[in-house]
Formats: structure tokens, sequence, C-alpha cells
């Protein structure tokens, strides 16, 4: 069972603490219409005005729009209609695209400078202002086209609506309606991982399998990626809906219409890696985990596999493992033919080997399978643990109170991968009166 996973206070305070550089990832949020063009609700806008200020929002459907708004004919002197969005806990805003109209700059009153619409950051400089007939002012008509703001490092944005005549009234009603307010997150704090189990090593089963847990501050946690020689081949995701990419047709997988789109905590989240979808031959592997904004931390390998079935150090090339070859005989076994032999129930039967290559130097650390095929027929799998000892030498021991049946050595060049190599020893087991021994309920 997996344990409760907490991340102590220190460390969350630790990882809140971490540096920004220069490298972090980014990810997209998309309001109003994604890449696609398909509306969505705007999440992580929030509205507030002041009397004679009105705010809608109207994403959620068809050509809908965030509006900012001053309707009255003569709007109070401390008007405002504002949408504000704020960067998440652990990342800052870096860029804003948006599509957006005014109506009510130009006209009847342009004389006026009692009305403005601005766009302004945590720096209270303005990305964005209009104010008719003012010093500096962009604008000479209402605004129309698009707009990007880049190279930003902000932690909210706002636009708004406002009336300047404290005290006194606007000459006229002010509009902003934005149909398109992307922003892009800079997230430079990886997913810390902890608990990363290696639940099965495939060395049986041919499937890798793994779980760890994790949390990340930012955009949440969005994929498991398994890596086989540096190639990402599989992405797991580690979360439901909005944890998905909106624009899964083009190169960018890191967008998304919400600010956290993915779970900050996951526990027993699994990988695995199936050796029959590998091509032949060993290959490097590593699972890892990645956040909404593309960082990523290794929650497991990189490992071998399969990997050539050597030990690590050996003499012998682990590319001349691959072509081992196996030879067994019984140790008291007619010299004639010493893959069969006649023993009588009750004593020890010894049977010896050797793994060479075909030039003939002994592999030395290798695992070979031992498999029992009794006269029913039925293989059973009885040691994984045998080793090949110094100049690739095998020795094993058989109980005493084994029956009848074929043995079969089975030395596999890769684990976990196909047989390479086998070796049947066919034993006779007889009892003291000469009748052939089997176990009860077995086939003679």
């Amino acid at each position: 069972m997996l344990q409760s996973f907490r991340m102590p206070a220190l460390a969350w305070g630790l990882l809140l603490l971490l540096p920004a550089v220069a490298s972090a990832n980014d990810y997209l949020v998309t309001s109003c219409t994604d890449p696609l063009g398909q509306p969505n609700p705007a999440a992580g806008w929030v509205a507030f005005s002041t009397p004679g200020g009105a705010t809608a929002n109207t994403c959620a459907g068809a050509n809908g729009a965030l509006k900012a708004m001053l309707p009255n004919p003569k709007p109070p002197g401390n008007a405002t209609a504002n949408w504000r969005f704020d960067a998440p806990p652990g990342t800052s805003i870096v860029r804003v695209t948006a599509r957006r109209t005014t109506l009510g700059l130009v006209g009847p009153n342009v004389q006026q400078r009692d009305i403005s619409y601005l766009m302004t950051g945590s720096s209270g400089q303005p990305l964005e202002e209009c104010t008719p007939q003012a010093a500096g002012s962009s604008c000479t008509a209402d605004l129309t086209g698009p707009i990007d703001k880049q190279g930003l490092n902000t932690t909210f944005v706002v636009f708004r609506a406002l009336c300047t005549e404290a005290g006194a009234t606007c000459s006229r009603p002010l509009s902003v309606a934005a149909t398109h307010m992307w922003v892009t997150l800079a997230d430079p704090l990886p997913p810390v991982v902890a608990n990363a189990r290696l639940l099965d090593d495939g060395d049986l089963s041919g499937t890798l399998r793994v779980d760890f847990n994790a949390a990340d501050v930012g955009g949440g946690l969005y994929r498991a990626l398994v890596k086989v020689d540096g190639k990402i081949t599989q992405a797991i995701p580690l979360g439901g809906l909005p944890c998905a990419d909106v624009n899964p047709s083009d190169a960018d997988p890191y967008q998304f219409n919400v600010p956290v789109p993915c779970p900050p905590l996951v526990r027993g989240a699994g990988a695995t890696v199936d050796v029959r979808k590998l091509s032949p031959g060993p290959h490097g592997v590593e699972i890892a985990v990645e956040d909404a904004a593309g960082n990523q931390t290794t929650a497991f390998g990189p490992v071998e596999f399969p990997k050539p079935n050597v030990v690590t150090g050996s003499s012998v090339e682990r590319a001349e493992a691959l072509t081992g070859r196996l030879r067994m005989w019984f140790v008291k076994g007619k010299s004639s033919d010493r893959r069969r032999y006649t023993s009588v129930f009750g004593n020890r039967v010894v049977t010896r080997g050797v793994l060479r290559t075909p030039k003939g130097r002994g592999i030395v650390g290798a695992r070979i399978d031992v498999y029992h095929i009794r006269s029913d027929g039925r293989r059973r799998l009885v040691k994984t643990g045998l080793k090949s000892r110094a100049k690739g030498a095998l020795t094993l021991i058989l109980p005493n109170n084994v029956d009848t049946r074929t043995l079969e050595y089975a030395y596999r060049a890769l684990r976990p991968g196909p047989i390479t190599s086998r070796q049947r020893l066919r034993l006779t087991v007889r009892t003291k009166n000469g009748r052939i021994y089997h176990r009860r309920g077995a086939k003679r």
C-alpha cells in the first residue's frame, strides 16, 4: 500500500523560494475563444465595478465577450468597470494577446477627456491606454485591431472602462468588449516526485511497472512521460478535463482553458513499458513527470530495459552475452548421453553446465530459468535465480524427493526477452523395487 503523500511545509516553502530561471517553460490560458475557435467561459477573469459601471461575461456562447461598460448617457464621475486576471501561485504573466473593441472613444464631445480605456499590469504602467485628446494617447479612433504584449513580468492584468471626472459626471458612455483574451504564464517550478516504486522489473512478465506520488506548484501535474532512448513514446494523462491540450492538432501541447488546469497532487500514479512494443535489443528507459508548462522531473530511471543477461563488470562484453550458448548435463550420467539419467528415489541428483560465447568465453552472472515438465505435461517455472559463476559454470542440485520429469534450463540473452538457448535433461526416478516413480496424480 502506498503511504499517504504529504509534502512537508518546509519543502513547500523552499519550493516557493526557488528563483525563476530564464529557461522556464510557459503555458497558455485561452479565454472566450480557443485556438480552434470554440467558446469557453473565460475562467480566471474576475469582474468588479463601482456604481455606474457594469460588466458582463457572455464568453460561453457563440460570439461572446468579456464586457466592461459605462452604460449611462452621463456616467457618474467615479464609475469604473473592470476585468482582472491573477497569475496562479508559482507563475507570472509574460504575454497577453487580445482582440478587443471599444465604443465611445470618438464621436460627439470628442474634445472631452473624461473617459478612458486602460489595460495595466502589477507594475502600474499601462499596457494600453486610450483617453480622447490626451497627450500620448494612441487612440485616434475606437479600437478594433488585435494587440500582442510580450516580455512582461506581472502578477495580474486588468482592463477597464472608467470615468475620470471625480465628483461630477462624464460626457458620454463607453464600452469595451474582449472576444479573445489569451494569457501566457511562466511556470519555472518543476514537479516534486516522492515514493517512486518499481512494482515489476519486467523480468518475467515482460512489462516494467512503476508508480509514484507527485506534487506541483503552478499549472499542475499534466502527464507521465515514458522515454525510450531519450524519445517520448507514451504520454499518460495525470488528470481529466480541463487538464488536456485544447488544440492537439498543432505542435504546442501546453494550451488550456483555465489558469490551473491540472491537479496539484497525485498519489499512486503509474506507468508501464511493454517489452513487446520495443524494437529488438536493449533500450534506455526513463519515466518522467511533466507539469502543465512542460517542466519535467525524473520519477524512475534511466534504466536499461531489457538488459543483457550478464553481470555488470563482467569481462565478457555485453554484446557477446547476446550470443551465449547453454550446455547442461547430469554429473553421474553415462558418458554416451549425459542428458539422460536414471536415479533411485531419495538420492540427490546433481546437474552441471556452462554458459559460453561462441568463442568459448564463459559468461558470468547470467540468470538461468529452470522449468520442470512433469509426466502429465505440466510445465512449471521453479527457479529464476540460478546464476553462472566463474568461467560460466552452473550447478543445480535437485531435491531428493523429485519424481520422473524433464528439466529445462533456459537462457535469455535479454531480460525480459525470448529464450535464446535452452537445454533439456530427462530424469527417470525409480523406486527401490525398480518401478518408475511418479507423484500421485501425475500421468504415467
